[in-house]
């Protein structure tokens, strides 16, 4: 312990009388370090963690593939009655469970706000084993019996801590849910925030309960409308392919039950079969379900591999950094092995040194990983429950940072300490001239080094090409709305506040008529579903003259809008009229289709006074008349293209619903935010906004992972290039120190200035060719790997690649120039005389 004491501290007092190489040195690490812990601190939080529950490795989400011959809302989705079916029937499972997330009004103590609920079945807790922290949760024999039966609630405990200041006496009390009053009956455990590891709802309310919890919308006994999240707990035993086989031969017996229904008698064989095709899906739940997971992975992933090449670069520029470091203490190394020290014992010492230069660079770097990471956050998109990832690390973090900074002390110490050991002891001691300039090993060995920082540097600016360019081709993708930065959204739902069809319809309007009523607002209109937020309502549509073929894709994109809202979004209508009046009240009658629908199924005649219907096969009605073209314009975003559109009247949905509110002016946004606020509190002080923002900020969302891919990897290329030109300066300014005498001698004899700068540039010209020569097939061989991720650029995109060996060659001759420059004002007499 005493030697190690003794070797600490002579290694800091070493650090200490070298501040500047101290400083490159940790800011070095730092920099790698840090960027290495935030991308992995997400990474985990989102990818890896476990669930707290009971056994979580027992736990499997379950869904079927296509095709549903009915609805879907959402991914992975099962309908409610074959979640009944596979849990009484599945032979592989102890408990099969189910959910639906939904937002939902909360009033309690004279306050309403918005906020998430999740409903469950009521085995929901008994299968995931979570208990109460107050009160009770919910059970099969007491809240999944009656239909509408069950007005419980369990608030999540953040929620409880935030909303109700952590008190006991909550218990018992009456809320309003959806203006429908429900009891509280307990608190779920601390800790547990839900199958979501980056959302979690703040309240749960029993399944049961699901025409208060979406007022209008109540298909809990629909085999066609799949609209849950279905899990459950695999037996002892059983694998998740194992439990898949077992499941098989139960689906394909209720699917070809369900083909005797009335709704799926009518479909043709082709469809038959492709109905009874369906397979049964089972993956791991483990860390549970999450549709940011399902967005951000392969993102992360792509990040984790890019500061990994950013931290390399880092240990390499370190490794340089103490390798001439050993070089201008090889005397004081040959002195303390002539006095009796090991050659272990000071490399032992010398890996000291590098450990402390890695701790110190992996505090720095905790501390930027923390601002990193809330810079990460605000790239993930904004909703109404509160994001569970944290910038905060934990111990599992720390224990990460911690075995980062040992792997990277050995990664870039062992090597340097090693070969500052390799002297010639006579000749160091005797002062011989150039014993302590170093050998030709060390330039070799650092030379190599600074050839693969600018190979790895080619990388990742050459991936940062591709993402950028991405990016703005998504940015640059015509949408179809008209100057989208003056175009301001908003959501409100009068349904979650008790409002009944009719007083929806006539509050719309009252809003739609207070909005276009405001000082600068050109106009407004409203719709179902939000543009370029990734949503959709999509269904089969049968066409009047087109005969569908087998296994021609019928779907259109549907939505519900307000006379006005093609005006509002700046999309021209090409043929027939808008939506107006005498489309109020009723069955949908009307439709407007866009220029893709109207091509598809048409061709080059007008679609005006054309039919279509909901729905396909022989019973299908076509008793919706066409009475507009509109021009084509996105519906989820630019990735996903322009779709088959079909707009409907909002006035003539059946069903209340919450709306979108889109308002053009000529004024700023944010004056426009807040006059909007006041006059839809005018008309109901308790109806909450949501989403506020303007169309530009809605695309901006809706391209988070392709901002968060473009922004990071064009700062890690910088900041490899950086780390590369400081090293390829180390290298080159060595190597005139080194090779002074021979300058001086070369200027002596007549050589000019520009055959010196020529002789020192052709090096470091010379190691940006190697770099290139391995960095480009290696860009080409690995850029196949984020071909998923690009969007209108090609993998092996010429221009990145081009735009990359350019910085690479200027930053390369600048690098080399400077050392150049000061080896041809040498001069040769003070030359001849170093030493």
């Amino acid at each position: 312990m005493g030697r190690l004491l003794f070797d600490l501290q002579f290694a800091l007092r070493n650090l200490r009388r070298s501040p500047l190489f101290t400083l490159v040195a940790v800011t070095s690490l730092g920099l790698g370090i840090g960027a290495n812990t935030a991308i992995f601190t997400l990474i985990d939080q989102l990818l890896l963690r476990l669930l707290p529950v009971r056994s979580p490795g027992q736990l499997v989400m379950i869904w079927s593939t296509g095709p549903n011959m009915g609805n879907n809302r959402g991914s992975r989705a099962a309908s409610y009655p074959m979640y009944q079916d596979f849990q009484q029937k599945a032979p592989a499972f102890s408990y099969v469970f189910c959910r639906f997330l939904t937002p939902a009004s909360i009033s309690f103590a004279g306050q309403t706000e918005r906020v998430d609920a999740e409903l469950v079945s009521g085995n929901y807790f008994d299968a995931l084993g979570v208990r109460p922290a107050l009160g009770r949760v919910f059970s099969p024999e007491e809240d999944d019996r009656v239909y509408q039966g069950h007005p419980s609630v369990v608030l999540s405990h953040p929620y409880w801590v935030t909303r109700f200041a952590a008190d006991p006496g909550v218990l018992g009390r009456k809320i309003l849910v959806n203006n429908y009053p429900m009891t509280i009956v307990g608190v779920s455990a601390a800790g547990f925030n839900g199958l979501d590891p980056s959302n979690a709802p703040q309240i749960r309310v029993p399944i049961q309960m699901k025409p208060i919890m979406t007022p209008g919308w109540d298909a809990i006994g629909d085999r066609r409308s799949q609209w849950i999240h279905m899990f459950g707990r695999m037996k002892p035993g059983y694998t998740v392919q194992s439990a898949q086989a077992s499941l098989q031969p139960l689906f394909l017996q209720i699917l070809q039950d369900e083909l005797t229904k009335p709704e799926l008698r009518d479909l043709s064989k082709f469809s038959r079969d492709r109905f009874l095709g369906r397979k049964i899906r089972i993956e791991t739940a483990a860390g549970g379900y999450s549709e940011l997971r399902q967005s951000y992975k392969t993102p992360l992933i792509v990040l984790m591999c890019m500061v990994g090449l950013v931290l390399l670069i880092s240990c390499f520029n370190v490794a340089n950094l103490l390798i001439a470091r050993a070089v201008a203490r090889q005397k004081e190394v040959a002195v303390r092995l002539a006095v009796g020290a090991s050659r272990r014992q000071l490399v032992g010492q010398l890996l000291i040194e590098s450990l402390l230069l890695s701790v110190a660079g992996a505090a720095a770097g905790l501390a930027l990983s923390v601002a990193t990471i809330r810079a990460l956050l605000s790239f993930l998109p904004a909703s109404g429950s509160p994001l569970m990832l944290r910038a905060v690390p934990d111990l599992r973090i720390l224990a990460f940072n911690a075995a980062l900074a040992l792997l990277t002390a050995l990664l870039f110490g062992l090597v340097p300490a090693l070969q500052a050991m390799r002297l010639d002891l006579w000749n160091t001691l005797k002062d011989v001239v150039g014993a302590v300039t170093g050998g030709g090993g060390s330039v070799i060995l650092r030379k190599s080094l600074v050839t693969a920082q600018v190979a790895f540097s080619f990388l990742l600016l050459a991936g940062a090409g591709l993402f950028v360019r991405t990016l703005a081709n998504l940015k640059q993708a015509d949408a179809g709305f008209r100057d989208v930065d003056n175009l301001v959204t908003f959501q409100i739902d009068p349904a979650l506040s008790g409002y009944k069809v009719e007083r929806v319809i006539a509050f719309y309007q009252q809003v739609l008529n207070g909005v276009r009523s405001l000082p600068g607002v050109k106009s407004a209109g409203y719709a179902i579903v939000p543009v370029l937020a990734g949503g959709e309502w999509d269904s089969s549509m049968s066409v009047e003259g087109h005969q569908a073929k087998d296994g021609e894709d019928m779907q259109a994109f549907m939505n519900a809008v307000s006379p006005g809202y093609f005006e509002t979004m700046g999309v021209p209508l090409l043929e027939g009229r808008d939506f107006d009046h005498r489309d109020d009240g009723g069955k949908v009658r009307v439709a407007i289709v866009n220029r893709k629908f109207a091509t598809h199924f048409f061709g080059d005649k007008s679609p005006i006074g054309r039919h279509v219907g909901f729905g396909g096969g022989l019973r299908a009605k076509l008793d919706i008349e066409i009475v507009g073209l509109a021009a084509d314009s996105l519906y989820e975003g630019p990735r996903e293209g322009v779709h088959r559109q079909a707009f409907v009247p909002f006035a003539e949905s059946d069903f209340p619903a919450s709306a979108s509110f889109y308002v053009r002016s000529s004024v700023g946004s944010k004056p426009l935010f807040a006059a909007v606020r006041r006059k839809v509190q005018e008309l109901d002080r308790s109806m909450p906004i949501y989403e506020m923002k303007t169309l530009d900020n809605q695309l901006d969302e809706t391209l988070g992972t392709e901002r968060l891919i473009a922004s990071l990897s064009a700062a890690f290329g910088v900041l490899a290039t950086l780390l590369a030109a400081i090293g390829l300066y180390g290298v080159m300014a060595f190597v005139v120190a080194r090779r002074t005498r021979e300058i001086g001698l070369r200027m002596a004899l007549g050589a000019a200035q520009s055959a010196v700068v020529w002789m020192v540039m052709r090096e470091a010209l010379l190691m940006l060719a190697i770099g290139l020569a391995v960095g480009v097939p290696g860009a080409f061989l690995l850029s196949r790997y984020v071909s998923s991720q690009l969007f209108g650029v090609q993998p092996h995109d010429v221009l990145s690649a081009g735009c990359a060996l350019a910085v690479l060659a200027l930053v390369a001759a600048g690098a080399g120039f400077l050392p150049a420059r000061r080896a041809s004002a040498i001069d040769p007499i003070q030359a001849l005389r170093y030493e």
